[in-house]
């Protein structure tokens, strides 16, 4: 009977514990558990064995030769090694029609017309090297790059040449090559027109704006939804991204030159002096309301007491500022010119000024700079194919490298944090981004630069978006150490007992055999 009255007496005590320990511990446990769904860490390890990306180029070669003697086509096949391009090499001789208007060509731009447009004019990356004839050519010995996928040489022309022209200016092999060096790599030091050039995930802003420090003495206005339509939206629209173009007139406002304010009369400055002076009115131009990156693109008319205002060293009066915009100075009233009484009313030549900011967002955008005497006038859509292509091949390559450092840095900081909360969002995201990189991999290996581009775009969109997911910041700043000193006050008042009862427990159990 007395054995039966302990027993009893610890049955309560028996059930608590165990309704705490089946039940109690284990929705705890899983009520405040950090949620993690399962990434991909293997493959996102893997990414860092793409040291680089061969492409396929295919090349064909046109040549009289290729009838005759046919030296030509080994002669350049031995030149054309390299480890970024798979480079495939065609040789044929003109056709009738090909063979006709070489003949009755005034000029190198009629034969680019007549032949160069259609020739890979739907293969984009494909290159076509083509013999002309010597009097076309500047000189017997000479070369030059078309505005389609073509370049021009000459029987005299030595194949080194032709093969340094190819790789050098058509595809771009350096660039290219320092595209997929390590960040501590010497070799990976910025070029200059790397500095210009403004990077992208898919999307940049164009930002137009006109300043008239005084209004009052100079009444402007520009045609600038007729200058956009006509001049830039043909080299935009062409352009691999997505660039939406605002304007906007600013008046009032003059830039704080060094030595603008004291005295008058002309004034040259130099290009770095322009820059410093902008920043008095840079917060008044990042009006954009969009997170893209942007680019200015500013015309400054100069004040009445400081006019003409040159650029020195520059040919066009306008300069560049690296991954920023570029600024050009608008002089109305030049040395030799009429006397102007004020208030004038100065029209924008707005020709004039898309040029210039044409030419401005090459070199902002990457495009290479060529020189004039080895290439053809550029057309008036403002980009050649070839250098579309390079474009394609460059920024589809430069996606590759960001999306791989993006998940590697994503993969690290949540080893590292391990109370990150991962939504399955994420791990969609993640999957989605290295599935689309996959893709651009093999679509460059294949020479499918446009799709290999688009998939390399997508892909580089899911990373950062998956990186930058606010999600991934709800327990950043609740540590383990927290939790512990949130729950200690509630579990510690109910624990003590259980602990006391389970001691007591113990306790009679070892005494029993002793009363045996």
């Amino acid at each position: 009977m007395m054995e039966l009255s302990k027993i009893k007496s610890h049955l309560g005590p028996l059930s608590y514990i165990l309704i705490m320990a089946v039940l109690g511990v284990p929705i705890w446990w899983r009520t405040t558990e950090v949620y993690r769904a399962l990434l991909p860490y293997d493959a996102i390890d893997a990414l860092s064995d793409i040291e680089y990306v061969t492409q396929k180029v295919n090349i064909i070669l046109i040549t009289p030769d290729a009838q005759g003697v046919h030296s030509r086509g080994p002669e350049v096949q031995k030149l054309l090694n390299s480890q970024l391009y798979d480079l495939s090499l065609n040789v044929r001789a003109p056709s009738e029609r090909e063979s006709k208007v070489l003949e009755s060509a005034v000029s190198l731009g009629d034969v680019d017309e007549e032949i160069g447009k259609g020739l890979a004019g739907s293969v984009p990356g494909a290159v076509v090297l083509l013999e002309a004839p010597r009097v076309l050519l500047v000189s017997p010995s000479s070369l030059v790059a078309g505005n389609y996928r073509t370049i021009y040489f000459t029987s005299a022309t030595p194949s080194q040449q032709i093969a340094a022209m190819l790789m050098d200016t058509v595809l771009g092999e350096q660039q290219m090559s320092r595209l997929w060096e390590t960040p501590s790599s010497p070799a990976s030091s910025p070029t200059s027109a790397s500095l210009l050039r403004k990077k992208s995930t898919g999307k940049i802003d164009v930002q137009l704006s006109l300043l008239v420090p005084e209004p009052e003495y100079v009444v402007a206005s520009w045609d600038i939804k007729g200058a956009v339509h006509k001049y830039l939206d043909p080299f935009l629209s062409r352009f691999p991204l997505h660039v939406p173009v605002n304007s906007q007139v600013i008046y009032l406002t003059s830039l704080n030159i060094p030595g603008g304010e004291e005295g008058q009369g002309p004034l040259e400055v130099k290009a770095e002096d322009l820059a410093l002076a902008l920043n008095s009115v840079e917060s008044l131009l990042s009006s954009q309301s969009s997170s893209s990156p942007a680019l200015n693109l500013i015309i400054y008319i100069p004040p009445v007491h400081r006019t003409p205002l040159t650029v020195r060293g520059s040919k066009n009066n306008s300069f560049l500022i690296p991954s920023w915009g570029g600024v050009y100075i608008y002089n109305y009233n030049l040395p030799g010119d009429k006397m102007i009484k004020y208030p004038t009313s100065l029209e924008l030549d707005m020709e004039l000024v898309s040029k210039i900011w044409v030419g401005q967002l090459r070199s902002l955008l990457g495009v290479q700079v060529v020189d004039e005497r080895k290439s053809l006038a550029l057309n008036p859509r403002g980009l050649r194919d070839w250098e579309l292509d390079y474009q394609l091949r460059y920024r589809a390559g430069e996606n590759i490298v960001e999306v791989r450092r993006t998940l590697e840095s994503l993969s690290r900081l949540l080893h590292q944090i391990p109370n990150i909360v991962i939504t399955e969002d994420i791990a969609r995201r993640v999957e989605m981004s290295l599935n689309k990189l996959r893709m651009s991999v093999s679509y460059l290996k294949e020479g499918r630069i446009t799709e290999a581009h688009s998939a390399s775009q997508s892909s580089l969109q899911q990373a950062e978006a998956a990186f930058f997911d606010p999600s991934l910041l709800s327990l950043l700043y609740f540590p383990d150490d927290q939790k512990y000193a949130i729950y200690v006050p509630y579990f510690l008042p109910v624990g003590l007992p259980i602990l006391l009862s389970i001691k007591s427990i113990i306790k009679a159990i070892k005494t029993k055999p002793k009363e045996e």
